[in-house]
């Protein structure tokens, strides 16, 4: 795999802990959904601010790479955490 890869597959791995981080949040924090969505936009800039470094990659270039994988991941699993695990 080349690096390009390893960073859509790292994101998209990443995602899962993400939206789950971003429910415990909202749920347990008492954080609104727009505080709650906007943490895993953080989460993501700095994850892929990480992965970027350890790859190699430029980081604008490692930014774009894997964003959408990244972002329909994280809200679907978000959404379906918190519709059937809510409380």
């Amino acid at each position: 795999m080349n690096q390009a890869e390893r960073i859509w597959w790292g994101k998209l791995s990443f995602s899962l802990p993400g939206a789950l981080i971003t429910y415990l949040m909202q749920t347990y924090m008492g954080l609104s959904e727009l505080s709650s969505f906007l943490m895993g936009v953080v989460i993501y800039l700095l994850f892929s601010n990480i992965i970027s470094r350890m790859m190699g990659v430029e980081g604008y270039k490692g930014l774009k790479i894997g964003v959408g994988a990244y972002f329909f991941t994280w809200i679907t699993t978000w959404i379906i955490l918190y519709t059937y695990l809510r409380l």
